[in-house]
């Protein structure tokens, strides 16, 4: 049952942003665009910890299919 509880984890507007190092504003937009995958709990958005970790290695591998570094 672990596991499945670890594959629900959700994070709250502000520990997402935190982790990707943006605004919570920002995060808002990105969720309200589309970008960002994202659900209502009780009224207020929640990030599922495993999506938000899918997005980001989709990113990575979307950067690196374009030859760009992210910056680095």
């Amino acid at each position: 049952m672990d596991e499945n509880l670890n594959s629900i984890r959700l994070l709250t507007l502000n520990e997402a942003a935190e982790l990707l190092q943006v605004s919570t504003r920002t995060l808002q937009r990105m969720i309200h665009s589309g970008d960002m995958p994202a659900l209502k709990v009780g009224g207020q958005w929640r990030v599922r910890e495993a999506q938000l970790r899918q997005w980001v290695e989709n990113r990575e591998g979307s950067a690196r299919a374009t030859g760009r570094s992210g910056g680095q």
